[in-house]
């Protein structure tokens, strides 16, 4: 299989926003990994944010579709004590297997916490948005 280079980066607009606000959230906490994903695939490619975040987005339209964070709370929460702030709201409601229903105002809440901190990452680190593999 042939991997191509793709030159764009995810954008975290508004539509990124609808997109994983009606995605499934998920956490593992055996291996420490969150995930969310739509609950139908569809065609995306990975970025990779130095092995840590893995944002999926739509080659075409640039779209964020998903995201995986490895070392979810033993390092990235640490790290990072604005996304911990309403984690600690909606963790129970991502844990696999779940059985709550979600509160759509705490995770869109969460979701836009989220992209916004995933915006300013990018501003702030231009070195890293130059490139993705596909």
């Amino acid at each position: 299989m042939e991997r191509a280079i793709i030159e764009d980066t995810p954008q975290f607009n508004e539509q990124s926003l609808k997109n994983l606000i009606s995605s499934v959230p998920i956490y593992h906490p055996d291996e420490d990994t969150f995930f969310i994903h739509p609950e139908n695939p569809s065609p995306a490619v990975s970025y990779d944010w130095e092995g840590e975040i893995w944002i999926r987005f739509d080659p075409k339209t640039k779209e964020v579709v998903g995201l995986e964070i490895e070392n979810f709370e033993s390092i990235f929460i640490k790290k990072h004590p604005e996304v911990a702030k309403i984690w600690k709201e909606i963790k129970s409601l991502c844990i696999h297997k779940k059985t709550k229903a979600i509160d759509e105002n705490l995770y869109e809440s969460f979701i836009r916490i989220l992209l916004n901190f995933f915006t300013e990452l990018f501003k702030s680190n231009p070195q890293q948005v130059s490139f993705g593999i596909a």
